[in-house]
């Protein structure tokens, strides 16, 4: 009996401690996760559009080059519909970086709308990574 009262609290610590960590999950199922250096070779490519999450004043202070502005707030099917073809538009999901979860949520909003496996990019590093690798920005 005390075994399971043992494993039953470990369980709970675990879980607990994995839901108050927050941050960026590893990976998101469907998505293709990438790094600036990928990130940075499909921004010059026609058919993927970036869609910065960040709030619009990070945007304005600068963004990936040619990124759309959309506030995780008003991420519906509808308003993704209008920037990505959801049969052929590739999507690039970004925010700030490793310590935000909105381009993961993205990502999985995305393919639980139908948007294909291949299509959706999960930037998971984000601005951060993408300044801190001295990438040009666009304001």
């Amino acid at each position: 009996m005390r075994k399971i009262q043992l494993v039953s609290m470990v369980v709970m610590l675990v879980s607990f401690s994995q839901g108050w960590a927050g941050g960026a999950p590893g990976k998101v199922i469907g998505a293709t996760t990438t790094d600036s250096y990928l990130a940075y070779k499909l921004s010059s490519q026609d058919g993927f559009v970036f869609i910065d999450l960040r709030p619009i004043e990070e945007y304005n202070q600068g963004h990936v080059p040619g990124a759309k502005h959309l506030d995780y707030n008003d991420l519906t099917e509808q308003s993704l519909a209008t920037l990505v073809n959801k049969k052929s538009g590739r999507v690039v999901f970004y925010c700030s970086g490793n310590a935000s979860e909105l381009a993961g949520w993205a990502s999985q909003k995305a393919l639980d709308w139908g948007w294909q496996n291949g299509f959706v990019f999960y930037y998971r590093t984000g601005m951060r990574e993408w300044i801190s690798s001295g990438l040009s920005v666009e304001k």
